[in-house]
């Protein structure tokens, strides 16, 4: 009596089911026949953006954002990955496809989850935070290349700038380009660099010598040269930060700006790496309406770990 053939035309391949799941959580499942478990899967990516969407909006530590945005876009679909890949695997190879085994529901639940992630992102950016990438050293010691930042839109919706807040605005010389700098002088106040020295109302800012290695930890180059120079903790109106006066053939003639009066509605905004920064000593003050937001938080520091969190202050 001649053996049954086994039908493996529909057989589950692991590889493809992975592959599913990278696209999107929860279509590997669906895939190897588990549907309620891949629309779980699915489901459950939407909760961390409906958490960063509420923290945003109520003013939540951004760890709870972080910790949000880590679930939704790197546990989960580690889970779902392996999970799937692991059900192909034990998946009978005479499997038989399931009325949801067609590609136009996979494409139909793809744009469905697609279009609520897109939706809420974009509301997101638009209203409430949105994140950069630093490129420059303008910013250097506190911010350097490489690091990513969230800059909080709402600050200053019902709120004008502080001296000593980081900024994000748009370069009045290029309104393409966006820019990180540091408010120093607010409208109404006078300002003037002299000698590397800020001087807000005709009193210069307090600064003391920040400890020998401070720059340790973050070294950086700039023109294939690493930066050196004296570091500095510089006081504004009670925030206190950290500078760099850059000294030897790696720094750039200081820039010393006449004393001026800042406008109505603008700010005066310098680099903290002084003399490797264009600012409002090159294209004056900044208008409130350009600014779009407060730099609060590093999420995703270059190099060490220790400075990941506030770095407003």
């Amino acid at each position: 009596m001649a053996e049954a053939t086994i039908n493996t035309k529909y057989r589950r391949r692991p590889w493809l089911a992975v592959v599913l799941s990278l696209v999107m959580a929860g279509l590997g499942h669906i895939y190897v026949g588990r549907l309620v478990r891949g629309l779980l899967l699915a489901f459950l990516c939407f909760i961390p953006l409906v958490v960063v969407h509420v923290a945003l909006a109520t003013g939540i530590d951004a760890r709870v954002v972080t910790a949000a945005a880590l679930v939704g876009t790197v546990v989960i679909p580690i889970i779902a990955i392996g999970d799937s890949y692991r059900i192909a695997k034990h998946t009978r190879p005479d499997y038989e496809l399931k009325e949801y085994n067609r590609w136009y529901v996979y494409v139909l639940l793809l744009l469905v989850q697609t279009g609520g992630s897109i939706q809420t992102a974009f509301s997101t950016r638009t209203n409430y935070i949105q994140a950069f990438r630093v490129p420059a050293a303008s910013m250097y010691p506190g911010i350097i290349p490489g690091d990513r930042i969230l800059a909080d839109k709402t600050t200053y919706k019902n709120a004008a700038p502080k001296r000593g807040d980081v900024i994000v605005f748009l370069n009045p010389d290029d309104r393409r380009t966006n820019y990180i700098k540091r408010v120093v002088a607010l409208p109404g106040d006078t300002v003037e660099v002299r000698d590397n020295v800020v001087f807000v109302n005709d009193k210069p800012l307090e600064r003391t010598k920040a400890p020998t290695g401070a720059l340790d930890r973050i070294r950086i180059k700039l023109d294939g040269k690493t930066i050196e120079g004296d570091v500095f903790e510089e006081t504004n109106n009670g925030a206190r930060y950290r500078i760099i006066l850059a000294s030897g053939s790696d720094a750039e003639s200081a820039a010393d700006f006449a004393r001026m009066t800042v406008p109505k509605n603008h700010c005066f905004v310098l680099g903290d790496n002084r003399n490797h920064s264009i600012d409002s000593r090159s294209f004056g003050p900044v208008a409130f309406g350009d600014i779009k937001g407060k730099i609060k938080y590093l999420y995703f520091p270059a190099r060490d770990w220790s400075r990941f969190g506030r770095i407003d202050r």
